[in-house]
């Protein structure tokens, strides 16, 4: 089933409709389908997400220029976990499975957006990382994520300069590339390529 986003934009009513005890709004995504949230007139929010489905929930927040990943977390069936979403980006959420998933969620207006973005200690590079090949690439970003990179897919990341990237094979890691000021902001990069040099450098 093809994927699609579906993108809905909400106004700051929905957040700040009551005091004290917020009321959960509800959202259902459709199975294999991600939605993207966006409250243009916020500039930081904190997203509290409720998963009330039977499987695990990919949520993210992501550039709205780029497209790429700033953060993301999974939260397990039955379970609630929190993600603040800055100014600049949008929330995804994101139903991997083959049955519907249900969310629930409240917005609060933060400050948190200024105290992250003042922590960028070290330049980041936001790019596109692209898998043309036909078989699924398992990449290894150190402290970033662990990610398996579907046939003919692409994925955004935003990484501060000295990140390294690997792939994983049977346990054992190859360099694919370390992130330097020569990535240009949005450039996509083709894995094939860069396993092809790292191997035939072994």
């Amino acid at each position: 089933m093809k994927q699609f986003s579906l993108i809905v934009f909400f106004g700051v009513s929905l957040a700040f409709g009551q005091k004290g005890e917020q009321e959960r709004s509800s959202l259902i995504i459709p199975p294999k389908q991600r939605v993207q949230l966006d409250y243009p007139l916020l500039k930081g929010y904190e997203v509290h997400l409720w998963n009330t489905s039977k499987f695990e929930l990919a949520v993210s927040t992501r550039n709205k220029l780029y497209d790429t990943l700033i953060k993301s977390i999974s939260i397990q069936p039955k379970r609630t976990d929190k993600i603040f979403v800055e100014e600049g980006s949008f929330l995804q959420l994101e139903n991997r499975f083959l049955s519907t998933a249900k969310v629930e969620f409240t917005i609060r207006q933060g400050t948190g957006a200024k105290k992250q973005t003042a922590k960028k200690l070290t330049p980041q590079r936001a790019f596109y990382l692209e898998n043309n090949t036909a078989q699924t690439l398992p990449l290894q970003i150190p402290g970033v994520m662990n990610s398996k990179l579907p046939p003919f897919s692409r994925s955004g990341v935003d990484l501060p300069n000295g990140q390294k990237i690997y792939l994983d094979i049977n346990g054992n890691k190859i360099l694919l590339l370390t992130v330097t000021d020569s990535i240009q902001q949005g450039a996509r990069i083709d894995l094939a390529d860069l396993i092809d040099k790292a191997l035939n450098q072994e």
